[in-house]
């Protein structure tokens, strides 16, 4: 299964800095950070939001008219910037079509990039830290596909 926490080839390594700082420092790090991305990637549930792939009345949310409708789930690392996430999640394995839960499709997640902040202690000095950018994937919505199919090898064809 893909890993969607996993940092992208242009991860924290490369843009870390040795610099420790403050918790106030942190602590501003994190305002600023709001100030500029917003609270854009959280996004709550409504209550009575479906929950199950069974086709259900449906909202006008594009997430519920979906042929792979998703439901958001919070994402919480206390050592990232933002702390919380919305991330979709696939209600379905296959795809609704007609009301009812097609397999010949699948639901499959849908990514974006964001850039985070992760806070570690530092090594010099633990009552201070160190931040650095990352880049994750967050799972913003999910699609319907097509399977993926893996075309089996019969052998070298020889030419007659």
């Amino acid at each position: 299964m893909f890993n969607h926490l996993a940092p992208s080839s242009s991860s924290a390594a490369g843009t870390r800095s040795s610099r420790c700082i403050s918790s106030e420092q942190v602590t501003y790090t994190e305002v600023r950070y709001q100030r500029t991305h917003g609270s854009r990637w959280l996004t709550l549930d409504r209550p009575g939001a479906r929950l199950t792939c069974a086709a259900a009345e449906m909202s006008a949310d594009l997430r519920d008219r979906s042929l792979a409708p998703w439901r958001y789930s919070i994402n919480r690392e206390d050592d990232r910037i933002p702390r919380e996430i919305s991330f979709a999640e696939c209600l379905c394995h296959g795809c609704v079509i007609d009301q009812r839960e097609d397999m010949r499709y699948n639901s499959v997640p849908v990514f974006a990039p964001l850039m985070v902040m992760r806070k570690t202690p530092c090594p010099r000095d633990p009552d201070k830290f160190v931040v650095s950018r990352d880049w994750i994937k967050v799972p913003v919505g999910c699609t319907c596909a097509r399977p993926k199919y893996t075309k089996r090898s019969t052998g070298p064809h020889r030419a007659g």
